[in-house]
């Protein structure tokens, strides 16, 4: 039998069955809240945008970002980036609390699409903090020109870990775009 939203509002409020508190273990399939996870909020008067952070690695500006209305794969707009000047790489960022969630697997995802890109790649990536030790997790980068894709990555939430720093990351010249992008606990 297949539950409907409202079915199980009432199946929780009859039974508790599906309910929890701040304290016990998140459960399975729930989305982590992110801001403004597909762009759609008007950027600021300075061009910045509402939940994520732009950055790239160091000198003078080399990226042109912001929100482009004209290309997305889901709602009004989404996130592009193009590399002007030769740089290391280019990225967009936001960091949410995972603490809740430790011992529990994540996904990330996204939709991210392509427009001759090199080598170096288009990247969704992921990186704990709080003290605790672990590599940058990395999707396989995308190259060339290739339209909107979901990419994905799934991960443990080491013990100790305090927020999830996820990012997009433009590792070589052309233009890259994001949009949709989701966290969820998947068990």
């Amino acid at each position: 039998m297949r539950t409907t939203g409202w079915m199980c509002a009432i199946l929780v409020a009859l039974s508790g069955c599906a309910s929890r508190t701040d304290n016990e273990a998140p459960l399975a399939g729930v989305a982590i809240a992110l801001t403004n996870a597909g762009f759609e909020a008007a950027p600021g008067a300075d061009g910045s945008i509402e939940g994520w952070t732009t950055s790239q690695h160091a000198g003078p500006v080399s990226y042109k970002t912001g929100i482009d209305r004209d290309v997305h794969a889901k709602g009004a707009a989404s996130f592009r980036i193009e590399r002007i000047r030769e740089q290391v790489y280019g990225s967009v960022s936001q960091t949410v609390p995972v603490a809740s969630h430790a011992g529990h697997t994540l996904e990330l995802s996204a939709k991210m699409r392509t427009r001759d890109v090199g080598p170096g790649g288009w990247q969704l990536t992921l990186v704990f903090t709080g003290g605790v030790p672990n590599p940058a997790r990395e999707a396989a980068p995308l190259t060339g020109t290739q339209d909107f894709r979901t990419v994905a990555i799934r991960t443990r939430v080491p013990p100790g870990a305090q927020d999830v720093e996820f990012s997009a990351v433009l590792n070589d010249y052309g233009t890259a775009w994001l949009d949709d992008v989701n966290l969820r606990v998947v068990d």
